[in-house]
């Protein structure tokens, strides 16, 4: 990854935790708190990667990644059930956390090991998500209760980021072989890796903004 890429990158990641931090009350009063240590998580995640990288260039860092996902979509399944939607859309959450849980455990104790890289469970999470905020789009734009619609407003950033970021990187997995076949490139970055990475930014962008609109207003 090129250093300026890689900085925007980490920026974006500290930027969205440091917002969350300020504004971690007003978190709490939205219902959006978990986001504060998910975010500082990632950033440390990130970081020692990184180092880690830098002494062992060839390091296996799989392992980090698949729990790291396994973290991300309990996370917003836990962010998106808090969200007053219907009962049977929030037994729906339950459920599709479950089968997400099930095809972990089914993947990494029976068809590969947890030391290598699966884009199924990868994709799957990613679906889930994508739906969850999709759906929550649905729910905002359909309210009809101005208190209701002020207290979610900042969700719709976020909502935003993730129906964004997880369909195209997505996509992109579901196109690694060629990518990487065709040594496809951008000013001189692998496609495969800058298109995660672009996408990120924007998202983690896009959560402190909401952090910011989370403020109480006097």
């Amino acid at each position: 990854m090129k250093p300026y890429v890689l900085f925007l990158y980490l920026s974006s990641i500290l930027l969205s935790v440091i917002m969350a931090f300020v504004y971690r009350a007003d978190l709490k009063r939205r219902g959006l708190f978990i986001l504060f240590p998910y975010l500082l998580l990632v950033f440390i995640q990130e970081l020692c990667v990184f180092f880690y990288i830098r002494e062992v260039p060839k390091a296996n860092t799989s392992i980090i990644y698949n729990f790291y996902r396994i973290i991300t979509v309990v996370t917003f399944s836990i962010l998106f059930y808090q969200i007053p939607f219907r009962p049977i859309v929030k037994k729906i959450i339950l459920l599709l956390l479950f089968l997400y849980l099930v095809l972990i455990i089914i993947t990494f104790l029976f068809l590969q090991s947890i030391y290598s890289q699966s884009n199924y469970p990868a994709t799957a999470g990613g679906l889930i998500i994508t739906g969850y905020a999709i759906y929550f789009l649905f729910f905002y734009f359909s309210l009809d209760n101005a208190e209701q619609e002020k207290q979610w407003q900042p969700m719709i950033l976020i909502a935003i980021g993730l129906a964004t970021f997880y369909p195209v990187v997505n996509i992109s997995n579901a196109f690694h072989k060629h990518l990487l076949s065709y040594n496809a490139t951008i000013f001189g970055m692998r496609l495969y890796n800058l298109v995660p990475q672009v996408m990120s930014i924007f998202m983690y962008c896009c959560f402190a903004r909401a952090f910011y609109l989370c403020k109480r207003k006097n």
